[in-house]
C-alpha cells in the first residue's frame, strides 16, 4: 500500500510501514516541512495514498472528500507515546502488531 504521514504522526509509523513493505512519503523527511494541508491532499490523490495525521482540518469532508483518495486516518488521541501511537496506527490498518 501506499501511506503519506504528516509531520506530526510519530516516525516510528514510517519505519515500521516502510519494513512491511509499503511504499511511504513522509512529510517529517520533505525538505519543504510544513506543507500546506492543500498540497498534502493533491499529494494523497496523486499518489493513490492513505493519509494518516493528527491534523483535524482532514476530517472536513467538504474540503477534504475522502472519495478522493485511499483514505484519511486522523488519530484523535491525546498525548500517545510513539509506541501507543504505532500501535493504534497498524490496528486502524489491520496491519499485525509486532
Amino acid at each position: 500500500m501506499n501511506f503519506i504521514l504528516d509531520e506530526n504522526v510519530s516516525f516510528g509509523l514510517v519505519k515500521k510501514l516502510r519494513s512491511d513493505g509499503h511504499n511511504v512519503i513522509s512529510i517529517a523527511e520533505n525538505p519543504e516541512r510544513g506543507l500546506v494541508d492543500d498540497i498534502i491532499f493533491i499529494l494523497c490523490r496523486k499518489t493513490k495514498s492513505i493519509l494518516i495525521t493528527r491534523d483535524y482540518h482532514f476530517t472536513n469532508a467538504i474540503r477534504f472528500p475522502t472519495k478522493d483518495t485511499e483514505g484519511i486516518i486522523y488519530i484523535r488521541h491525546g498525548n500517545l507515546t510513539s509506541n501507543e501511537e504505532i500501535k493504534l496506527g497498524l490496528r486502524q490498518l489491520n496491519i499485525p502488531l509486532p
